[in-house]
């Protein structure tokens, strides 16, 4: 595919729905999008059925994939070896986790010092809820989307079905990836982005 992000790579450790609905908009603007699954693949691959079904393929559509055993060794080495020539690095783990597997932003950065690297969060990584697991509902109630969604003063609060905040999440992170490759282009310099879904 071309477009204006050919010749970028993007290596993709993301999983489930922000993160690889950012990246399948990189791929859709031409860039080279290697997503890395675990063994029995992204989740989303199960739901609907198992292996492509319109859930998934809806963001990550365009990409190339690869299985891993990411808690073995020669797993985490093909991802550094993948991370040398790479422009952008992805991973929305909850704080810390990518680091305990030893990719980290301080490690892929001195494999590759000029890479844009990546974390993608729910609340950020610092506070109460940094280490929390998080879903699209939870961020919906917590940011006061839900309650928005209510009829009138008496009515429950009501969830927006369409995975709004996923799909926020995705588009904006993909925007930061962009605008931190236009700096790069410019200073040379990589950057680590972070995007936190309930901001």
């Amino acid at each position: 595919v071309s477009g204006p992000l050919s010749g970028y790579k993007v290596l993709d450790m993301s999983r489930v729905l922000a993160g690889p609905a950012a990246t399948v908009l990189l791929a859709d603007q031409g860039a080279d999008v290697i997503k890395v699954e675990p063994l029995r693949g992204d989740v989303v691959r199960a739901m609907g059925g198992g292996g492509l079904t319109p859930g998934y393929l809806t963001s990550n559509r365009g990409k190339r994939s690869i299985a891993l055993d990411l808690k073995s060794e020669s797993g985490i080495d093909i991802v550094k070896r993948l991370a040398k020539d790479a422009d952008v690095f992805v991973q929305n783990f909850r704080p810390g986790a990518i680091d305990g597997m030893g990719l980290g932003e301080a490690v892929i950065r001195e494999i590759n010092p000029r890479i844009i690297y990546v974390s993608m969060s729910g609340f950020g990584e610092k506070g109460p809820y940094a280490h929390k697991r998080v879903y699209d509902p939870v961020i919906q109630a917590l940011s006061g989307l839900a309650d928005l969604q209510a009829t009138d003063s008496q009515d429950r609060p009501r969830m927006v079905r369409t995975v709004i905040p996923d799909k926020t999440t995705g588009i904006t992170t993909a925007q930061a990836i962009t605008a931190a490759l236009l700096s790069r282009e410019r200073t040379g310099i990589g950057q680590h982005v972070k995007v936190a879904m309930l901001d």
